[in-house]
């Protein structure tokens, strides 16, 4: 019998496999019809091996990158990140390939090819996803749910399964429950108590259940239906209670014989990830630094002039960092001298700005000089942002997690404020907001999400796209 995961690598993974390995084929010859022969570098007489090579390549990187186009709760910009990923890693092999094979590296031949396929393969996973969410739409690919336990957190599960089931394609057939006290969501049909599962599930055939009971109190029923979904190659998923810890990501270890979960993952905690980060960051602060920089600075300092603005360009001030660290940020002065620089933030009438300093602030330009701070190692391009030394005190006494935002370096921009959290802070609750997003962002961190971000910045400072910007 095949299950229904067998079933959704044959209908799903094969299909995008083939296409992928197509569009690659095709975007190589196609490039190798369409460029001069002098960037072939003789590799015109030789197409069926390397092509052949590319296939190799390919079939390599799949098995490396997760390409689960069909996954229930996907987010597009993962299938984006794995789309580039995939071309990536797939050409590089492939770039080796061809060097050690043919001794020779077309370089305008393997670089157009990359960048083509990532735009092809890119579309064409989105497309994918696209269609199979359309399929569940119209009841297609569903996974039929059962639960056994009908405590809070089971009530959760539930309602996670139920959220956007046109999206997930879940159906809960219903819940058995021992409980006089059901915390299930309205709708959710009562199979009857925990004791009568195993007679059901005997009867009807679920992909998934989902148990709550706790083990020490249940150990014979828990095991006896560990044992049917083994036996029966259903999914078996265990809800721990977590109450009184807090809901968020977790991470699970394992110390020795015993499963731990560690509060939150920390992917910017990886040596690899924080290399990938602090290198693109060198990078691009470097390349604005030499080249546009200069011009902004000269900009501003005869903007200052013209409107008769006293005082320094650079505007210094300590900040909250990594770790919880000060550190002065640079930024271009856009207020008057004052002596409440350092304890009050900026409003949009702040009688404290200069006229050439509001339009600063309105564009964002006065943020640029932290690419100086960018490059001395204190601030990253993308990150929470930093908070003045006094809001860091106050703040840290009256919000849980406020200082978990400090567990990476600080950003120019970030993901709380591409999500609408930026500018003043008004209320209690829009900084917790902000932090929530802080510490999102910690998370969940991957190159892509801070291109995202990044992109989404550009789009936001640009006129009329932003009036929290003063």
């Amino acid at each position: 019998m095949v299950n229904q995961s067998s079933r959704e690598f044959f209908y799903f993974k094969v299909p995008v496999f083939i296409i992928d390995i197509a569009l690659l084929l095709s975007v190589f010859l196609l490039l190798v019809r369409l460029l001069p022969p002098e960037c072939h570098l003789g590799l015109d007489g030789a197409l069926l091996g390397v092509c052949s090579l590319l296939v190799v390549s390919f079939a390599v990187v799949v098995g490396v990158v997760e390409i689960r186009l069909h996954e229930r709760r996907i987010r597009p910009s993962v299938v984006f990140s794995r789309a580039v990923r995939m071309a990536v890693l797939t050409y590089f092999l492939f770039t080796v390939l061809v060097m050690m094979v043919y001794k020779t590296s077309p370089r305008m031949l393997l670089g157009l090819g990359l960048v083509c396929s990532i735009f092809a393969i890119s579309i064409w996973h989105y497309i994918a996803n696209k269609i199979v969410r359309g399929l569940r739409k119209l009841g297609r690919n569903t996974r039929h749910v059962v639960i056994v336990g009908a405590d809070v957190t089971a009530g959760r599960v539930c309602a996670e399964l139920l959220r956007g089931k046109d999206v997930t394609g879940y159906v809960v057939s219903g819940y058995f429950s021992s409980l006089e006290q059901c915390s299930m969501p309205g709708g959710v049909k009562f199979l009857g108590p925990v004791e009568g599962a195993l007679e059901w599930l005997n009867d009807n055939r679920p992909d998934e259940l989902y148990c709550s009971l706790p083990p020490t109190q249940c150990h014979d029923m828990v095991n006896k239906l560990i044992q049917w979904c083994n036996d029966n190659f259903i999914e078996f998923y265990f809800v721990p209670t977590m109450d009184g810890y807090p809901h968020r990501k977790l991470a699970i270890r394992d110390l020795g014989s015993v499963t731990v979960f560690k509060l939150r993952p920390e992917p910017l905690n990886n040596p690899f990830s924080k290399f990938v980060k602090r290198l693109f960051d060198i990078i691009i602060s470097l390349l604005f630094l030499c080249t546009l920089y200069p011009i902004v600075f000269m900009f501003v300092w005869i903007g200052d002039v013209v409107t008769g603005s006293k005082g320094p360009v650079y505007f210094r001030q300590l900040r909250t960092g990594y770790n919880g660290h000060s550190f002065k940020i640079f930024k271009f002065r856009s207020m008057k001298i004052n002596d409440e620089a350092d304890t009050l933030q900026a409003t949009a009438d702040d009688p404290r700005k200069t006229r050439f300093g509001d339009f600063l602030r309105r564009t964002s330009i006065d943020e640029l000089p932290q690419f100086i701070n960018v490059l001395l190692g204190d601030m990253s391009i993308v990150g929470p942002r930093p908070h003045m030394e006094h809001h860091t005190e106050i703040y840290s006494g009256l919000i849980n997690d406020y200082m978990v935002r400090h567990l990476a370096k600080p950003g120019i921009t970030g993901w709380a404020q591409v999500n609408g959290c930026r500018g003043e802070t008004k209320t209690l609750e829009e900084m917790e907001n902000r932090v929530k997003h802080d510490i999102w962002y910690i998370e969940h961190w991957t190159p892509v999400l801070d291109m995202e971000i990044i992109l989404r910045t550009c789009w936001q400072i640009l006129p009329g796209h932003d009036e929290q910007a003063y």
